[in-house]
Formats: C-alpha cells, sequence, structure tokens
C-alpha cells in the first residue's frame, strides 16, 4: 500500500498463531538463551514457574503474520525506530494475535515516500496485552 493509501486510524488484525514449546526453546537457543526461555527445568523455579517465550520470539511470530497480510507488499521502503514493551509472559501453547494501527504519517521533504508511525499491539488467547510496539517505516508514495 503506498504511504498515501494509509489513513491515520485504521487498524488491522493478523491470524493468530499459537507459539510452541520446541519454537520458544529453539528461537532462543539462536537468539535470546537465558535460562527461562531454554530451560524447563530451571524456568519453574523463575519467577515466571514456567518456560516462556523471548519477546523478541513474541513480537517476531505476529510481526510475521503482519507481513503475510501484505499489506507493505513492495512499497516498504523500511524502518528506521521501534519503541517496545513487554507486559505479559508467553507461554507454551498460547495463541497470540496483532492488531496494527496507524498512528501517525508524516510526508517527506524530498517526496517519493512518507514516514508511517505504527503501533503494533499483541494479544494472547485471553485477550490480555503482552506486548506493544511503535515502529516508524519508510513507505513509498
Amino acid at each position: 500500500m503506498r504511504f498515501s493509501e494509509f489513513t491515520i486510524g485504521e487498524t488491522y488484525t493478523t491470524t493468530k498463531v499459537i507459539v510452541t514449546e520446541k519454537e520458544i526453546v529453539q528461537f532462543a537457543k539462536q537468539y535470546d538463551p537465558q535460562y527461562f526461555h531454554v530451560d524447563k527445568s530451571a524456568a519453574e523455579a523463575s519467577p515466571y514457574g514456567a518456560l516462556i517465550a523471548s519477546g523478541f520470539h513474541t513480537i517476531g511470530v505476529v510481526w510475521a503474520e503482519w507481513i503475510k497480510m501484505d499489506i507493505l507488499s513492495t512499497d516498504c521502503l523500511g524502518g528506521i525506530n521501534a519503541q517496545i514493551e513487554w507486559s505479559k509472559p508467553v507461554k507454551p501453547d498460547d495463541e497470540l494475535y496483532g492488531v496494527i494501527t496507524v498512528l501517525d504519517k508524516e510526508g517527506s521533504r524530498n517526496g517519493g515516500r512518507g514516514l508511517v508511525t505504527f503501533g503494533m499491539e499483541i494479544f494472547n488467547q485471553d485477550e490480555l496485552c503482552v506486548s506493544k510496539c511503535t515502529m516508524k517505516i519508510f513507505i513509498r508514495d
């Protein structure tokens, strides 16, 4: 979608995705090998009481569903900023989905592109928000 086609306030909802224990451990071993992500026994003794997904994994699986929707398509010229909050742990077999909202738009002085600020809220199967992310992305116009 071109920059001019986005409207502030519009929202998109991704499909739901289940995060498995195997995926949690596999991702964490490669990218975030903290004990509460990779060692089930140690995680049970942690403040979380169970194995939990890396926050980056949580963002990644929902981001992938957003990209598969092909809203940005080849008009996406790359991001320049992201701010992330993690509010609830994601555990094995949690079902996640994202709601992406167009928060702001800034036209480019050079023309041909604009900067869109998107907010992404990630919810679990209990409709609890587990993470929020705000991203600024250049979009072709």
